[in-house]
């Protein structure tokens, strides 16, 4: 079952490289994402892909704020048991954000297709903030530096994840800002939320 619901490489290649295409501004790159039911709930096992980067993610916590470093496995595995819960609320709650918005709007026809690429999105953010994740640990990089890159990846984040949106609503812009903002204002939530988990 657990197998069924993870995405195969060739899945997550493929869904990736459809995100691309999306990027690029070429609507054929939806064909390359599974909107069927299974691939609907398969879409949520790309979680797994992702987890990795992600738990490489709360590492930087450990930097920022030294006196949060578990000193015993006990507490490493409490860490990112926790980390690791509010990851997968963000992961779903889009979903569950999405499925009104697309009510509302009259959109109810595309909210698999929004949620799936939400879903494959996820990932590739992920693999993305992984980049100034990893310089703070192998590069020379000052905090301020580090700060502003971590900035700039932010925001070309927010902007690729427009641009996949908007080719999802066939080019309207104001559907497309909305959602966008409620993803980033979600997300901003759930890791302040998850930030002071950890700080307790």
């Amino acid at each position: 079952m657990a197998a069924g619901f993870i995405p195969t490489r060739a899945e997550a290649g493929r869904s990736l490289a459809g995100l691309f295409y999306m990027i690029l501004g070429n609507r054929d790159g939806l064909r390359f994402l599974d909107s069927s039911p299974d691939g609907f709930w398969r879409s949520f096992g790309a979680f797994f892909w992702a987890w990795p980067a992600q738990c490489f993610l709360w590492t930087g916590i450990w930097r920022a704020s030294p006196e949060l470093r578990p000193e015993t496995a006990s507490e490493v595995v409490g860490f990112f048991a926790v980390s690791s819960g509010f990851d997968v609320v963000a992961w779903v709650l889009p979903a569950l954000l999405l499925l009104p918005v697309c009510q509302v709007f009259g959109l109810s026809g595309k909210f698999t297709r929004l949620v799936v690429v939400n879903n494959w999105f996820g990932l590739l953010s992920a693999y993305i903030g992984f980049f100034p994740a990893s310089l703070r640990y192998l590069t020379p990089v000052s905090d301020a530096a580090s700060a502003f890159i971590s900035l700039a990846v932010y925001a070309a984040v927010i902007w690729l994840y427009f641009r996949v949106i908007r080719i999802c609503m066939e080019g309207d812009v104001m559907i497309s800002v909305f959602i966008t903002l409620l993803m980033v204002m979600s997300g901003l939530t759930v890791s302040q939320l998850a930030y002071s988990s950890l700080s307790t």
